[in-house]
C-alpha cells in the first residue's frame, strides 16, 4: 500500500466514521488552543479579560457535513493587538507616530502562531484518528 492510497483510505474513513473524525478534531483543536494560549503576548496591567485567558474552542457537527473546529478571542482588545494600529493618537486626539512601532510589535500573532504548531497538531489528529481506526483497516 503506497502513501497515497493510505491517505485515499483514510480520507473514506473520515466519511464513514464521523463520530471518530470529531473526537480526533477536537482533541487536535484543543492542542491548537494550548499552543495558542502560550504564544500569545501577555501584558503587564491587571484587568479582566486577558487576551490569553479569553480563547474559547467549540466545536460543530453538523448532520451530514464534515465536523469543524471554531477557535476565536473574545477579549474586546483583541482586535487592536491582532491588527495593530495605524496611526495611533494620545487621550487628547493627537497623532503619536513614535507609539506605532511599539503598538504593532504583535500584528499577525495568531497567524505566526499557527503556522508554527500546524504540523505537530496535525499529525496528533491524524495519529488518533488512525489509532480509532485502527481496527476497521482490512
Amino acid at each position: 500500500m503506497t502513501i497515497d492510497d493510505f491517505c485515499k483510505k483514510l480520507s473514506d474513513f473520515e466519511r464513514r466514521y464521523p463520530a471518530d473524525a470529531s473526537d480526533s478534531l477536537e482533541e487536535g483543536a484543543k492542542k491548537m488552543v494550548k499552543a495558542i494560549k502560550r504564544d500569545t503576548p501577555i501584558g503587564k496591567s491587571n484587568h479582566k479579560r486577558k487576551l490569553n485567558k479569553s480563547w474559547k474552542m467549540r466545536m460543530i457537527n453538523a448532520w451530514g457535513k464534515e465536523p469543524k473546529a471554531e477557535i476565536r478571542n473574545i477579549a474586546p482588545h483583541y482586535h487592536l493587538v491582532e491588527r495593530g494600529v495605524k496611526n495611533p493618537k494620545d487621550s487628547h486626539g493627537n497623532p503619536k507616530p513614535e507609539w506605532q512601532n511599539a503598538l504593532n510589535k504583535h500584528k499577525g500573532f495568531l497567524e505566526k502562531s499557527v503556522q508554527k504548531n500546524w504540523a505537530g497538531v496535525k499529525r496528533t489528529m491524524e495519529t488518533t484518528f488512525f489509532e480509532k481506526v485502527r481496527g476497521h483497516i482490512g
